[in-house]
């Protein structure tokens, strides 16, 4: 049996189980599951990257992609309080390539480039609202000094956590030669698969930005899902197989989720 069959059986177990016995599954009363593939737009997919307290000299740059904790915690409150229920990643490549399961009102939560306050920060306030999320790591960068350690990508990957690539380096793959492009993608997916000793299956793309090419590469590679940013590539988007296009909402320092996701369609009605 393959991992992905087994964790299929094996959420179907629990699922069973949880229907005879009106226990909870992932933490969720149980619902009739979704069993078949739904559009990806109507599974919204956040994005984050910086979550801590700002010296009063940040730049202009930073305080656009950095939420404090306190901002942060609030929206994860948000999220909890609407109904959301957070699947990873790999859920809903597997749902969508696959069939798998997923919970009611699904939501993914995604951070890029492994940063250290990821593990400080954030993973502490996923685990109090029993949240799960991915964490797209640049694997070059992995123990520098703004950047997590394996050890802690190792602990959160046990806590159940979902750990994918965001290349070597993080670089513009669209501009880079089939070779370097290659070498960034592969280069990565080793290096995680090595430390983690599991498969990894989804790419995020430096910066949203992607082409043809790099699509073939991420498929050659053995890469099952690609993730971009709303608004960038509109013209790969529409596309009869999305699973290399999936377009995240990437979060601002100022944002305002509930704002967000009535503009966005995702929101209480």
């Amino acid at each position: 049996m393959s991992i992905k069959d087994g964790r299929r059986a094996r959420l179907l177990c629990a699922l069973t189980v949880s229907m005879i016995l009106g226990t909870r599954v992932y933490g969720f009363p149980y619902h009739a599951p979704v069993s078949v593939a739904v559009k990806q737009q109507n599974i919204p997919i956040l994005l984050y990257h910086h979550v801590r307290v700002l010296p009063a000299n940040a730049s202009w740059a930073l305080r656009r992609w950095t939420l404090s904790p306190k901002k942060f915690e609030a929206q994860m409150n948000w999220v909890a309080a609407q109904g959301f229920h957070t699947i990873s990643m790999e859920d809903l490549i597997d749902h969508l390539k696959h069939g798998g399961l997923l919970p009611p009102k699904p939501m993914v939560l995604s951070f890029d480039d492994g940063l250290k306050e990821h593990y400080s920060v954030v993973f502490p306030i996923l685990k109090k609202y029993k949240f799960v999320a991915t964490f797209f790591i640049i694997t070059d960068s992995v123990g520098h000094s703004a950047f997590m350690n394996w050890g802690q990508i190792l602990q959160m990957s046990a806590d159940g956590m979902d750990i994918q690539v965001h290349t070597s380096t993080h670089p513009d793959l669209s501009v880079l030669s089939h070779e370097e492009a290659y070498q960034e993608i592969v280069g990565s997916k080793r290096a995680l698969e090595k430390h983690l000793n599991k498969p990894v299956r989804i790419l995020a793309y430096p910066y949203g930005y992607y082409n043809e090419d790099v699509i073939a590469i991420a498929k050659a590679a053995g890469l099952e899902g690609a993730a971009t940013v709303s608004g960038v590539n509109d013209g790969y988007l529409f596309r009869a197989d999305r699973s290399y296009t999936l377009e995240r909402y990437a979060i601002e320092g100022n944002e305002n989720l509930e704002y967000l996701a009535h503009a966005k369609g995702f929101g209480p009605k």
